[in-house]
């Protein structure tokens, strides 16, 4: 008997450890369209925020926008459909410590209004795969859009997400690092 609730035991602890390590990881984000962050798209002014996402190795994500509250000084809140743009690292030069850069090449996009989601108010873009980092910009239809986005990200695999205010802070915070050991060698 005491074989059989120990195996019992053993296959309720295998079962559940199965189902933690299947488990999605959910991020729950806001991104707020000001103008203190502005890109030109066709020529218009855009408001966006974006978010830097790591993985340790390949990741494979779904992007679900659920609410927006945008205002547009233009369109009367009738399109003001948020947008989703993400990117991934094309190439990275580094030739020496003083000269790096990074180029980015735009990966997957929802700028398609998607009429079968409620209210042609939402972005969605299911199992985007991708290794070690992906850039998500999220932005608006109509120009000059400003007011919140709420989505999530549903990741396998954990990830380290840092909207870009404090990535421009990490970079800088990481150069001044490496000139500093530089100069002290």
């Amino acid at each position: 008997m005491k074989y059989i609730i120990t195996v019992g035991i053993i296959y309720w602890i295998n079962l559940i450890a199965a189902a933690v390590v299947h488990a999605d990881y959910i991020y729950d984000l806001t991104a707020t369209l000001s103008p203190s962050s502005m890109v030109t798209i066709e020529q218009q002014p855009h408001f966006y925020e974006m978010y830097h996402l790591v993985a340790d190795g390949e990741a494979t994500v779904t992007f679900t926008n659920y609410d927006a509250d945008l205002v547009s000084p233009t369109d009367n809140g009738e399109y003001s459909d948020p947008y989703l743009y993400l990117y991934i690292l094309e190439e990275l030069n580094f030739a020496n410590i003083n000269a790096f850069s990074r180029a980015y090449v735009l990966y997957d996009e929802d700028d398609d209004s998607n009429e079968g989601v409620g209210e042609d108010l939402y972005f969605y873009l299911a199992d985007v795969t991708f290794t070690n980092e992906l850039v998500a910009m999220v932005t608006s239809y109509e120009p000059m859009t400003t007011g919140t986005v709420d989505f999530t990200i549903e990741s396998d695999t954990a990830l380290t997400v840092i909207p870009e205010p404090v990535a421009v802070g990490f970079i800088l915070v990481g150069g001044a690092t490496l000139i500093l050991a530089r100069k002290r060698q």
